[in-house]
């Protein structure tokens, strides 16, 4: 079973923020945390001093955020690692050995289009195991875990997985269903009430709320859906890889990120339990 949440940051504005967030949710999973930065090679840097300063940032950065989140969490077993090399790449590199990663972006919740951190974007995507996008602190309080399913069997393994954060939270979990003015409603019907049968059944403490939205498409359904949630979950095909998100619902919703976004992974059997 993987033991770690790795976080990777960045030294932005809502760095501190995206820490907190990874620290929260490895506590309360009993879960260990490793605090990332990557420092691009020296080719990067027109100086070699721009790139020994850029490795001093980097061990100030480190070194501060996990003496403070040490100080928050007391018990949380907390790791560093400065690392060289291409960011994104770096990051999904070490995706395997981890329970989820978590990275940020500098667009605050609310605002859209393509101006989403590529870095993110490409470790979200690219990244083998459950990755957390996490953007700046919401302004106002936010309520509920949105999941989006279609029925399959990726979609399940993100209602399972939103559930399961739903009763971490002691929040409502908010089953969303969307195919657009072309839906057939019999159809619909079947994929929410199977997915709340399903919920009932594995975690009968969790308080559903069912969305059948046949106006808009998926995607757009769950940007909707989030803007007061405080996270949304939604499956990948694949286990990782760039191709595989290009023009789907996870990329148009990636790319306008309302809320901490876990994207889930299958989940492999194995002996003790799944991964």
């Amino acid at each position: 079973m993987k033991k770690q949440i790795l976080v990777a940051l960045d030294g932005s504005r809502w760095s501190g923020h995206v820490a907190d967030w990874a620290a929260a949710c490895a506590s309360s999973l009993g879960l260990g945390l490793t605090i990332v930065h990557v420092v691009p090679g020296e080719w990067a840097y027109p100086q070699q001093n721009d790139h020994q300063l850029a490795v001093r940032r980097a061990d100030d950065l480190l070194n501060s955020e996990a003496g403070r989140l040490a100080a928050a969490f007391p018990t949380l077993p907390i790791a560093t690692k400065r690392l060289s090399g291409e960011p994104a790449e770096t990051i999904a590199d070490l995706s395997p050995a981890c329970s989820m990663v978590v990275v940020g972006t500098d667009r605050g919740p609310g605002t859209e289009g393509q101006g989403y951190g590529s870095v993110s974007f490409q470790v979200a995507v690219t990244s083998k195991c459950d990755v957390a996008v996490v953007p700046g602190p919401a302004p106002q309080q936010r309520s509920g875990v949105v999941v989006g399913v279609d029925g399959s069997a990726e979609s399940l393994d993100a209602l399972d997985q939103a559930a399961r954060e739903a009763q971490r939270l002691d929040d409502e979990l908010i089953i969303v269903h969307a195919t657009g003015p072309e839906a057939r409603l019999v159809d619909d019907g079947n994929v929410l009430s199977s997915a709340v049968q399903r919920v009932n059944q594995k975690f009968p403490a969790v308080v559903v709320k069912e969305v059948l939205d046949t106006s808009c498409g998926p995607g757009e359904a769950l940007i909707v859906a989030a803007r007061e949630a405080q996270l949304l979950v939604m499956g990948c095909k694949g286990r990782g890889g760039l191709s595989v998100l290009l023009g789907s619902v996870a990329q148009h919703v990636l790319l306008q990120v309302q809320c901490p976004t876990i994207l889930t992974r299958p989940h492999r059997e194995v002996a003790g339990g799944t991964y």
